[in-house]
């Protein structure tokens, strides 16, 4: 099968080879990979700036069809449209594991980064993990479906959209745009998100075609004044930080009211970062930091879909073939893309 790999440590080492089909363990099904999205951690992986263990098939954003099925698996069949969580060698036994928290699993591998991923014609994973596509989503679409977990996981569920909150995302790559249609979804009054100048070439406008209430180029709007005539002083209800820039974490903790959560969801390029200490706690701040999801997210995200609640699509503006995973890297490092998707079959 024809698949991406990162071959080696340093920048670079990416090329597609012909591998064997993955062999699948009793517990295990076979996956024909019909879509998977470039995340912004493959670029990261690329440019040897993210945990992995070369060599390694990158991609986990995927969705696919069931070719095979393992011995002892059971409800799953041959032909069915599936989506998988990314706890692949999960222990099933520790604290995390045991209490639906799979994802923070010292021994969990995830693929595309420890395990093989899916810029493959191929992958295997453990069927416990699996997710069955709704009948109204196409693959394209349904490979939104990590990215849109990792968003109901850090959004939904660990910090929390009260109806009527007034929500700022800071932040409008992929997961900040999914982050701020969730927050509508869930009874937001008013949301504002946040970019650059580089913002401008696509996901700003998709912004604003999403129908989010303050799109805010931070470059030409102070968003301090604005978020403070939105509030009449008071500050935003919820601050989602995604952007994983270090003036942004800053004002994450600035810009939330007295009372306020603060959301913690992007990734930044060092291990140490300052943030106001004393104003979030003179201010009570309820501060929650999120990586990955877990069964409920990913169940919250296809029930989304499912209902026409997000259309995945409309999120996607590139599909590309996996022999042209040069160009799709490109767009997305480039602005010129919001989520670009490759089809390895």
């Amino acid at each position: 099968m024809l698949a991406l790999v990162k071959t080696a440590r340093d920048p670079g080492h990416m090329q597609l080879q012909d591998l064997p089909i993955p062999k699948i363990e009793a517990d295990e099904v076979l996956i024909q990979v019909r879509a998977c999205g470039i995340c912004g951690s493959d670029l990261n992986i690329q440019d040897d700036q993210h945990p992995y263990s070369p060599p390694v098939v990158v991609g986990h954003e995927f969705a696919g069809e069931i070719v095979a099925v393992g011995d002892h698996v059971m409800g799953w069949a041959i032909g069915e449209r599936v989506v998988s969580e990314q706890h692949v060698n999960a222990c099933g036994h520790c604290r995390q594991c045991l209490t639906g928290n799979a994802f923070a699993c010292r021994s969990k591998q995830a693929p595309g980064y420890f395990s093989d991923g899916a810029f493959a014609e191929y992958i295997k994973v453990p069927a416990w993990l699996l997710h069955r596509i709704p009948d109204n989503l196409n693959f394209v679409g349904a490979a939104l479906s990590e990215p849109s977990a990792v968003a109901a996981h850090g959004v939904l569920e660990r910090t929390g959209i009260e109806p009527e909150d007034i929500v700022l995302v800071l932040g409008c790559g992929p997961i900040g745009l999914l982050a701020a249609k969730m927050a509508l979804a869930a009874g937001a009054a008013k949301v504002i998100i946040t970019g650059i100048e580089r913002d401008e070439k696509a996901r700003l406008p998709k912004a604003r075609a999403l129908g989010i209430d303050h799109v805010v180029n931070v470059t030409r709007t102070e968003l301090k004044a604005l978020v403070d005539d939105l509030t009449h002083g008071e500050g935003a209800d919820v601050v989602i930080e995604l952007s994983g820039t270090l003036p942004a974490i800053t004002q994450s903790f600035q810009l939330a009211r007295r009372l306020g959560k603060v959301g913690i969801i992007g990734q930044p390029p060092v291990d140490e970062v300052t943030i106001p200490y004393r104003q979030a706690i003179f201010n009570a701040l309820t501060v929650s930091f999120s990586y990955s999801s877990k069964f409920t997210s990913w169940e919250r995200a296809l029930s989304l879909f499912e209902r026409g609640a997000l259309d995945p699509g409309q999120f996607i503006t590139h599909v590309l073939p996996l022999d042209e995973w040069k160009r799709g890297f490109d767009l997305s490092r480039s602005g010129e893309a919001v989520k670009v998707v490759l089809r390895p079959s």
